[in-house]
């Protein structure tokens, strides 16, 4: 049998972690081709907005997500990932298409709603007690 030794505020943190509620944070998300040089050759890569490298999210737990996202893309599907949220009860909501989510047809939307329940920093620090909870 195994014990853990868990700090006496840990657990009451998870539970009002769980409890609160953030703000609804909404972005309008246009993927495209865009030309730049991540390694120094200029090449087309996909954009969000024109905007490259990718914009990043800044979010608090508790905090509800909505990205309406639009493939402008022109010769393939597309799934946005993210990368730092534990997508526990949500994972149709984070691709790899074909895996856990259907991509995203050219010249179609998708609307991604989550809310952010947990953040990878906890995961790593407490993997079998966030596991288990």
């Amino acid at each position: 049998m195994v014990f853990f030794r868990v700090p006496p505020l840990f657990l009451p943190l998870c539970l009002f972690i769980h409890l609160v509620r953030g703000a609804v944070i909404t972005y309008d998300w246009k993927f495209s081709w865009v030309t730049a040089a991540p390694d120094g050759f200029n090449r087309q890569v996909i954009a969000i907005n024109g905007q490259f490298p990718l914009p990043t999210i800044n979010v608090t737990v508790g905090d509800q997500i909505v990205i309406n996202a639009v493939n402008n893309l022109g010769n393939t599907n597309a799934t946005l990932h993210f990368h730092g949220l534990f997508q526990n009860g949500t994972n149709s909501q984070d691709g790899p298409f074909q895996v856990t989510q259907c991509p995203i047809p050219v010249g179609q939307s998708l609307t991604y709603n989550f809310t952010v329940r947990c953040l990878v920093s906890l995961l790593v620090s407490w993997p079998k007690l966030i596991f288990l909870l």
